[in-house]
């Protein structure tokens, strides 16, 4: 059987979930950590480490598993420029999964100075961009990305569109408030002055008493989501950051935003948020970015606004609980094709087929 090694930068500290160990985060969820139960190969997760003339990985209960493929995610240390190559001539594939677009962060984005070449020596994007172009193959979640490597990378590219669970996910109830509670999923951490695009559209219609507002996903020690739209922080309700694996239990609002500033790094990005809003049955609004402007136009999915006047008609129309039903209750079916299952069927083969 065919060993697999999955390797991931992307792990939530225990400080930041209160859990006794480091859990996936949302990228390392999405892209790799969700599938692993249910892939038909012998799969490893754990720790990157060069041994002898090839990688390994060493488990949480710090056992060494050989591994014939690895597929990683967001390891940007300079020896993996020296080592994947070696590993390669050793006959191990290497398949690196790019999931971001970090040559185009805006610098209010706190990543964009935990992997600056000037800030980390040994941990960059620099590094990154040398190890993607070494590499057996490279995943990417959208079109864009794969466009914007190719200019570097001369090994296969394939697309692979995130998927979400849809079972793990509970249909909403829907309200019969025509104040609707209006919110939005994720981490302020690391945001391009996204949340801020809301600013003068969002302010008024809370203060006026038209929505509510909601944040799934507090971190004490990231801005708060009322401080990126200037308001009182009792104006929000919020609820604290959960692992990805519990990401379904933050889906309260009764309608769903995506909002999004229009820089390189959001070009990026794909539909996620919209899929799990969609999983929950809950109707939702998002910036005309190319990756939501398809998903509306191929499964009649999310509302989408280009412009302030946009945003607050379909706030507006959505804040008819009759329309929200009639939108949200078609979600869940509509997005079949983005289930778990059909990532799971495409991955497999992409592994197997290397």
């Amino acid at each position: 059987m065919l060993r697999l090694g999955i390797v991931s930068g992307d792990w939530i500290h225990p400080s930041k979930t209160g859990e006794p160990t480091p859990r996936w985060g949302g990228s390392g969820w999405a892209r790799l950590g969700q599938y692993v139960e249910h892939l038909p190969f012998e799969v490893s997760v754990g720790v990157l480490t060069w041994y002898h003339n090839r990688f390994v990985v060493v488990s949480v209960d710090n056992e060494m598993h050989e591994v014939d493929v690895v597929y990683m995610q967001r390891l940007m240390h300079e020896g993996l420029m020296h080592h994947v190559p070696m590993a390669m001539a050793n006959g191990q594939k290497i398949i690196n999964d790019l999931d971001d677009w970090y040559w185009g962060l805006n610098p209010s984005n706190m990543a964009f100075t935990a992997n600056h070449p000037k800030v980390n020596k040994d941990e960059n994007t620099n590094n990154y961009r040398a190890i993607l172009a070494k590499s057996s193959m490279l995943t990417v979640s959208t079109q864009y990305l794969a466009d914007r490597a190719a200019t570097f990378v001369r090994c296969p590219i394939q697309v692979i569109e995130n998927t979400v669970d849809i079972n793990r996910f509970t249909q909403t109830t829907y309200t019969d408030s025509e104040i609707p509670s209006v919110g939005w999923v994720g981490s302020t951490a690391h945001r391009s002055q996204d949340i801020e695009t809301l600013k003068g559209v969002l302010d008024p219609m809370v203060k006026s008493g038209k929505i509510t507002l909601y944040h799934g996903g507090h971190y004490e020690h990231a801005p708060s989501f009322a401080s990126k739209l200037g308001l009182s922080e009792d104006l929000v309700t919020t609820e604290v950051m959960r692992p990805a694996e519990l990401y379904p239990e933050l889906m309260k609002m009764d309608v769903g935003i995506v909002p999004l500033n229009k820089t390189p790094f959001n070009m990026a990005k794909s539909d996620i948020k919209g899929l799990e809003y969609a999983a929950s049955g809950i109707p939702f609004i998002a910036q005309d970015l190319d990756a939501y402007v398809n998903l509306n136009k191929k499964l009649n999915v999310g509302l989408i606004a280009s412009n302030p006047k946009e945003w607050i008609k379909h706030l507006k129309y959505l804040s008819n609980p009759t329309n929200r039903k009639n939108v949200g209750i078609e979600l869940r079916s509509r997005i079949q094709s983005r289930d778990i299952s059909n990532g799971v069927q495409r991955l497999t083969d992409l592994i197997s087929n290397i």
